[in-house]
């Protein structure tokens, strides 16, 4: 409920703004008061009301839309509209389906160029070898799944690189393998070593007490407009 009356506050104290933009901006303030004079003609005049009501309302939006408190209401809503999506409890959240990543480790076998298809639009399972193939990772929007409890990683570096658009990203690591994170968020909240960090446009690099010693070690990058990251040993 705070959430809404804070989104509703910003919204309220933007249109004021935008009020007042339009009012001292002379170029704004007279294409919509001509547009919606053609507007007032249109719903009047029966001759050429089609043209009047086009042209009044092009007016009026092309009025509207020069000003720049227009584009800051519409990006706070976007990103209140996402952040309530993405949220586990919303009932009519649309990313209830997540993103289940397992890699399994297979027998070694010779390194070869191969081509290698991910959907954005369906859960996937990948399935490294036994040397392991780095995971890169794109995804438009929703919740994102990485368990690596069953893969024996190899000694070393490894690295999981995800970029997405909106949800929260979850990282299952076993215990012993040495963690570093760099996580990047315009609005996020970064679960790590049992310690959160909320993030407002900005980017974090963390390591697990572990990492310097640890013969495995697995490296996570994440790029993400909204949403959360958790890392989590197990």
């Amino acid at each position: 409920m705070r959430r809404w009356q804070l989104f509703l506050g910003i919204e309220f104290a933007l249109l004021l703004w935008l009020g007042f933009q339009i009012i001292t901006n002379p170029m704004a303030l007279a294409t919509i008061l001509i547009g919606f004079l053609f507007l007032f003609l249109g719903m009047h005049w029966h001759r050429l009301r089609t043209f009047s009501v086009t042209f009044g309302g092009v007016l009026m939006v092309l009025g509207i839309f020069i000003n720049p408190a227009i584009w800051l209401i519409l990006l706070v809503a976007g990103i209140f509209l996402m952040m309530v999506l993405t949220k586990p409890k919303a009932g009519f959240s649309v990313w209830n389906h997540k993103q289940y990543v397992a890699p399994v480790t297979e027998a070694p076998g010779k390194k070869a160029g191969r081509r290698t298809i991910r959907s954005w639009a369906r859960r996937q399972t990948i399935a490294p070898s036994y040397d392991w193939d780095d995971i890169n990772m794109v995804v438009p929007a929703g919740d994102t799944i990485i368990d690596l409890g069953d893969t024996f990683l190899p000694k070393g570096d490894s690295v999981i690189m995800v970029r997405k658009g909106f949800g929260k990203t979850r990282v299952l690591v076993p215990v012993g393998v040495g963690v570093a994170v760099e996580h990047a968020t315009f609005y996020g909240r970064l679960h790590f070593e049992d310690s959160d960090s909320m993030l407002h446009s900005q980017s974090v690099t963390a390591y697990s007490q572990d990492y310097d010693d640890a013969p495995r070690r697995i490296h996570i990058i994440t790029n993400v407009v909204v949403g959360d990251l958790e890392v989590l040993a197990v």
